[in-house]
């Protein structure tokens, strides 16, 4: 299935609050509009303040069938009737965080959002990493507010030799799991120091480039790059995996591989899930007996045995390791073989996600995964690679927050419309976007939020 795109000119709110100020008497900002197979549409939408009502903005669409439109609270939606597109909504950043005294970005190949929301952690391509304090936003932007990074309240480390992979809070918010290309994961303390909660004449003696932190663990093993790493419950064990075709289970304490299992290919992503909904493969019932004959290890968190590993391979294909039986099978590859670069899943209703390095997103049920497993749906927008997947829920409705490789991401509505375009995340200027995270709010009625990190070294908010 092929899903449009809406994609809007990165600083057009900039161009909005211009006008709006009467810093100019009208200005101009581009929209255009693709989908497979079709002609493209591109228009100019002119902005102006209205005739009679000075605090009323006009938007009228030149040289396309497209409609703009805005809404008292800053919501702006776009439609191109040429090609079936509905009224979209078009969400601009609340924040952007940047280091402004960086004259060229620094490229973010990993970034995290602790649990409790009170800071966020970044990795480059250097080995080095940051942890920042998220602050409140704006309560009416009418542009996204840019927030600087490069202040010395921030904790630095650079636990890595190359390229920093993948990073994880765990369940704490206090400590920190590392992956990166050169072998190794790392666990670090994200304590900010007592001395930021004084003022500043007392934080001098802070460097300006941040409190430097070292790793309280270093864990080694794998023989090529670690690309992803998942926290089971608390964090006595982790689940790593690696380009050597393998997924380690460690004991943190001790900093040992409990037990390795092998994969046909090369591991790009994981993700956990549990076996409890997880039927054994083809009609086989010997698990449940290889199972018994399995000692659990004293290192082995007792979650251990409940947990089921879906992981992404260069082949194309889906391998399911169940740690429970140590043992695993593989999910028919996609016609395209094109290597699964991501991959998320949501327990509340059973979903899979998987995103290929051709721009397909691919749907399964869990509960009847097997070798020969049909997906339920699979789309996709252009042939631009997926990068990072997180899934949104709330009551009930089911959408796909999705990051791509052209610097177009946007969240695609699953249940129960779907699949297609639920909201398109604007602000980027054709920068790769390499992860995106969902972070829920703490009751029904508090807003979600969606956050990006991209190559152009920004770090942005959107609030749902």
């Amino acid at each position: 299935m092929a899903l449009p795109i809406l994609t809007v000119q990165s600083d057009f709110a900039d161009v909005i609050a211009d006008v709006d100020a009467g810093l100019v008497p009208e200005d101009r900002f581009w929209l255009s509009c693709y989908k497979s197979g079709e002609p493209s549409v591109h228009a100019k939408v002119h902005v102006a303040l209205d005739d009679v009502d000075r605090n009323l903005i006009r938007f009228t669409p030149k040289d396309g069938d497209v409609d703009f439109c805005s809404y008292p609270t800053k919501t702006y939606t776009a439609a191109c009737h040429s090609l079936d597109i509905p009224p979209t909504p078009i969400l601009l950043p609340t924040q952007e965080y940047t280091d402004t005294d960086t004259r060229r970005p620094r490229r973010i190949t990993a970034f995290d959002i602790s649990p409790d929301k009170s800071r966020f952690a970044i990795g480059h391509l250097d080995g080095s990493l940051s942890i920042h304090p998220i602050s409140p936003p704006s309560s009416t932007p009418k542009r996204p507010q840019r927030v600087n990074t490069s202040n010395k309240r921030k904790l630095v480390s650079k636990p890595h030799v190359s390229n920093i992979t993948h990073l994880q809070f765990f369940p704490s918010s206090r400590v920190l799991l590392s992956s990166g290309a050169d072998f190794s994961l790392s666990i670090l303390s994200t304590e900010f120091p007592d001395a930021w909660q004084s003022s500043s004449s007392e934080t001098s003696s802070l460097s300006v480039s941040g409190s430097r932190i070292q790793p309280v663990r270093v864990l080694s093993g794998h023989t090529r790059s670690v690309t992803s790493a998942t926290i089971i419950d608390r964090g006595r064990n982790i689940i790593s995996s690696s380009l050597d075709s393998s997924l380690n289970l460690w004991d943190i304490p001790s900093g040992s591989v409990i037990s390795t299992l092998n994969s046909t290919s090369p591991v790009l992503c994981t993700t956990i899930g549990t076996n409890e909904v997880l039927l054994p493969p083809d009609g086989e019932e010997e698990e449940e007996e290889k199972a018994v004959g399995i000692k659990r290890d004293e290192m082995e968190d007792e979650h251990v045995q409940q947990t089921v590993s879906y992981a992404g391979l260069q082949n194309g294909s889906i391998q399911v390791f169940d740690w429970r039986t140590r043992s695993n099978f593989s999910l028919s590859k996609s016609s395209s073989s094109a290597p699964i670069n991501s991959i998320s899943y949501l327990p509340q209703q059973s979903l899979l996600a998987t995103g290929s390095s051709k721009g397909i997103i691919t749907l399964y049920d869990v509960r009847s995964l097997s070798s020969s497993s049909l997906p339920l749906t699979s789309f996709r927008r252009n042939e631009a690679g997926i990068s990072d997947l997180a899934f949104q829920y709330c009551q009930q409705r089911v959408g796909l927050a999705i990051a791509t490789t052209d610097g177009l991401p946007f969240i695609a509505s699953i249940i129960p419309e779907g699949p297609g375009i639920q909201t398109e995340l604007v602000g980027v200027d054709c920068d790769p976007v390499g992860n995106i995270r969902v972070v829920k709010g703490d009751s029904d009625d508090q807003e979600e939020e969606v956050w990006t990190a991209s190559d152009d070294g920004i770090v942005r908010r959107y609030i749902l």
